[in-house]
């Protein structure tokens, strides 16, 4: 980005603000009045006209992260900044991208067609749960990867034999951590034994006695992980640690991971985290800055 550049973080991001500030990266600031009762008011708190800037934000489950960003970057644009660049950390109703029962929406695709409008001079999401959701984003979308930052971190903890990708979704995700490391892959099959039951049934390869690393983009409740393991530990996987991108851990996700045999579960920092003695928080920072 441009060695001048003012990085505004929403209130979404602010956990990134001291990281931000730490690597001596321009950042701004604006008041948000948003109190239940009264509309929504938003000011930035410097001259931004004709400035390089970024809003960086990202799309919770919360709707009132969506209105933010499209209010500050309103913001942005009318005092006059250059047109701004959109950094999205973490883009929420990814899983949406569909009509799966008569009566619902593809909520996930109205969203990026919400941030398309926008019409930022680039637009930068990292790692979304679906093809359709980015295409859906536009031409000036670019997708950020975390794989090259935990292909450096699984390689200077142990050695990598097999990525495990625990569910045919994220067999792409998984071939590509494998070329970064110099590992085989393997992909879980699961199976649906009654509604809204998953279990993992069987795995493409032989992992007994592998090093093993499951890889996918979220963890929310834990389900699909949580299945994963079980069945690469009944496998006979010598040592099992998990990457994944983006940690929701919705309900008592975490105390259920840390009651598997789990050897290391790593996330990136695209959602605040809790300190937790069983994960392993990776910076998306350095990433974000080189843009």
């Amino acid at each position: 980005m441009h060695p001048d550049m003012i990085h505004f973080l929403a209130r979404s991001t602010k956990h990134l603000r001291p990281l931000f500030v730490n690597r001596q990266a321009g950042v701004g600031a604006f008041d948000i009045d948003s109190s239940p009762e009264r509309e929504w008011n938003i000011r930035i708190n410097e001259d931004v006209k004709r400035k390089q800037v970024t809003l960086v934000g990202s799309i919770l489950p919360d709707p009132n992260s969506l209105f933010e960003i499209l209010t500050a970057f309103r913001v942005l644009r009318e005092n006059k900044s250059l047109n701004p660049f959109l950094v999205v950390p973490y883009l929420a109703y990814a899983r949406q991208d569909h009509i799966a029962k008569p009566g619902e929406a593809a909520i996930g695709i109205m969203i990026a067609e919400t941030l398309r409008n926008l019409n930022p001079s680039s637009l930068f999401v990292l790692d979304v749960h679906s093809r359709s959701v980015i295409d859906a984003l536009g031409p000036n979308a670019v997708e950020l990867s975390a794989l090259p930052l935990f292909a450096r971190t699984l390689l200077d903890d142990e050695p990598v034999d097999v990525i495990v990708a625990p569910d045919q979704g994220a067999t792409g995700r998984a071939k590509r951590l494998a070329e970064l490391v110099g590992a085989e892959v393997a992909v879980i099959e699961k199976i649906h034994p009654k509604p809204n039951v998953t279990q993992a049934k069987s795995i493409s390869r032989d992992i007994s006695g592998k090093h093993v690393v499951i890889v996918d983009d979220l963890i929310d409740t834990g389900g699909t992980i949580i299945e994963a393991v079980r069945l690469v530990s009944k496998r006979g996987a010598s040592s099992i640690r998990v990457a994944a991108t983006h940690g929701l851990f919705s309900n008592d996700a975490r105390e259920k991971l840390a009651a598997l045999p789990i050897r290391r579960l790593y996330v990136t920092n695209s959602i605040a985290q809790e300190r937790h003695p069983n994960i392993t928080v990776l910076d998306i920072t350095p990433m974000l800055l080189s843009l």
